[in-house]
Formats: structure tokens, C-alpha cells, sequence
């Protein structure tokens, strides 16, 4: 009896000790370390320790083909995303790449010498699309009367919402020095143009050399967010400054597309052959991480290589 007892005790042990492994194993299974990944729409790839076990940790970014390859290794908190933008942020390993080629490419993301992220994806560095700008005559335009000054040019194009016309203009008035930009951006909607978004910007009063024009060459059409809505970005200069004592002119950059406008205000120093600048983003332009790093570019092509963030 006394034995029977002891094995009936001995076997409930080996139970609990079976039963304590198994919720040990489960509990370890169930709680591994998981890994989100995303691909933007520019390029952007990112890799992220969704559970925060890793502490400081090293990520290594493969992107190729049987042509090319890029690599590129960052440090990462356990806390953050670990971001890279193909290809402007990896480094060239082997063999030739133009950047300007639609690409298909294997890509893997390693951590710890292990892959935890992989696939195939299809780079295509236009931002445009399918969509296209077009010259548009304003005689051709009916609502003469709402477009205030001289028109400079404009624009059409066709997109999902439909055909939109834009047109730049300016007023200028020797009495007052003062000078006023426009910008018109219409949408026909029941057979006629409503006006769907009016910029207006000035320098008024200026008894110094005025810097005030829209640059002419910078208009550009682009589906960056890939949704066959077209955003058009544009640049100008608003400025009132002694041109002997500075070489630094006020410079706007917007991108504007269903109804809302996103900017980069900052200067442009120039001086003989170097060029620098220094630019603030607008609010929401913050919250829109493929506008703003399409901007970003477009400033840089504005300026130089070279460029210093305030606020």
C-alpha cells in the first residue's frame, strides 16, 4: 500500500514536471520575436522588431539581380524603424544600374545572420506614370475673370477625378513696388471648371531689389502616392533685399493635389560657384512621408548638395 502511494506520488510529479516543460515550451513559442516589414511607394524599404526584444541591433539590406547588387547595414534600437531608400541610401556593390530603368530585383533583409524578411519587387523610378502635362493656352479658357494678372502659363492634364487646368499669373504695380503671384488649380466637373485650390503670395512696399517671379521650369506632374491622382509641384521666389549686402533669396517649393497644398519655405544662398540653402517644412508636409521626401529632392535640385535644416 505504502508503495503504491509512493509510485501514485512519484508519477504525479513526473506530470507536473511534463505539464511545466510543455507550458515552458508554449510560453516560449508563443512570445518568439516577430518581425514587420514594409515596401513604399518610393522605395522605401523598413524592417521592424514588433516586440522589442532585440536591444541595439544591426539590419543588412540586399537588394539584386543577376546584374547588379546594393547592401547596406544600420544600426537599430529595439524601439525604431529601421528605414533605407532605394537606391539614393545603399551602396553600389557590383556591376551596372540605371537608375532611370524600370528593375525587378530579389531582395532580403537579415538580421543576426538570419533573413527575417525577403521577396521580389518591381522598381520603377518614375513618379509620373501614366499621367501626362500638357501646355494649355489660356484664350482657350471661359472664366477669364476669375485668373487675376498676367498669366505666364498654363497647364493641363487628365486624371481619375477628371481634367484639370493650371495657370500661373502675376501682378505687378510700379506705384507700390508691390508685386502678387497666383497660382490656379480648376477641375471640370458638370461639363465646366470649378476652381479647386487658389495660391497667392506677395511682396509689397519694396524700395529694394525685388526677387519676386514664379521659376518657370520647376512646374511638375507626378503620382507619387501611385493612386492616378496627379500632384503638381512648383517653385518660386517672394523676396525684397539689397542684392550688394545679400545673396540670400526666399524661395517657396509646393506641391499641391486635391485641394491641399504641401511647402518647403526656406533661402537660397548663392556666392560665385557655391550654393547652400536652409528650408522648414510645412505641418502636414511632416505628417506625409512620401511628399516630403519628394520635395527634399526637388529642393536639393534647387540648391546644392549641401543643405542645412532648421526648425
Amino acid at each position: 500500500m505504502y508503495n503504491s502511494k509512493k509510485r501514485l506520488k512519484a508519477k504525479n510529479a513526473l506530470l507536473k514536471s511534463v505539464f511545466s516543460l510543455f507550458l515552458f515550451l508554449y510560453w516560449v513559442s508563443s512570445y518568439t520575436q516577430t518581425w514587420e516589414y514594409t515596401i513604399s511607394k518610393d522605395f522605401e524599404f523598413s524592417i521592424q522588431d514588433m516586440w522589442g526584444e532585440s536591444g541595439l541591433y544591426e539590419a543588412k539590406f540586399v537588394i539584386s539581380n543577376q546584374k547588379t547588387a546594393f547592401v547596406k547595414t544600420i544600426e537599430i534600437d529595439d524601439n525604431n524603424i529601421g528605414k533605407l531608400v532605394f537606391p539614393d541610401e545603399f551602396s553600389h556593390t557590383r556591376g551596372n544600374f540605371n537608375k532611370d530603368t524600370i528593375t525587378l530585383f530579389n531582395w532580403y533583409i537579415e538580421v543576426k545572420n538570419q533573413k527575417v524578411a525577403s521577396g521580389k519587387v518591381i522598381y520603377n523610378p518614375s513618379p509620373n506614370e501614366l499621367l501626362q502635362l500638357f501646355k494649355y493656352d489660356f484664350f482657350d479658357f471661359k472664366k477669364k475673370e476669375v485668373v487675376w494678372g498676367d498669366v505666364i502659363d498654363g497647364f493641363r492634364w487628365s486624371d481619375k477625378k477628371g481634367d484639370n487646368i493650371l495657370f500661373r499669373s502675376v501682378v505687378c504695380d510700379i506705384k507700390t513696388n508691390s508685386n502678387h503671384l497666383y497660382i490656379y488649380h480648376f477641375l471640370k466637373e458638370d461639363k465646366e471648371f470649378k476652381q479647386v485650390r487658389k495660391l497667392t503670395d506677395y511682396v509689397k512696399n519694396c524700395d529694394l531689389d525685388m526677387f519676386s517671379s514664379h521659376n518657370i521650369e520647376s512646374i511638375e506632374l507626378t503620382d507619387i502616392d501611385k493612386d492616378t491622382i496627379g500632384e503638381v509641384s512648383f517653385s518660386y521666389t517672394n523676396d525684397c533685399s539689397c542684392l550688394e549686402d545679400s545673396l540670400a533669396i526666399s524661395t517657396k517649393l509646393m506641391l499641391i493635389t486635391k485641394g491641399e497644398k504641401y511647402a518647403i519655405r526656406g533661402i537660397i544662398y548663392s556666392k560665385k560657384k557655391d550654393t547652400f540653402s536652409e528650408y522648414e517644412l510645412g505641418g502636414n508636409l511632416k505628417k506625409n512621408d512620401l511628399y516630403r521626401r519628394f520635395l527634399i529632392k526637388k529642393w536639393k535640385k534647387l540648391t546644392s548638395e549641401e543643405e542645412n535644416r532648421y526648425n
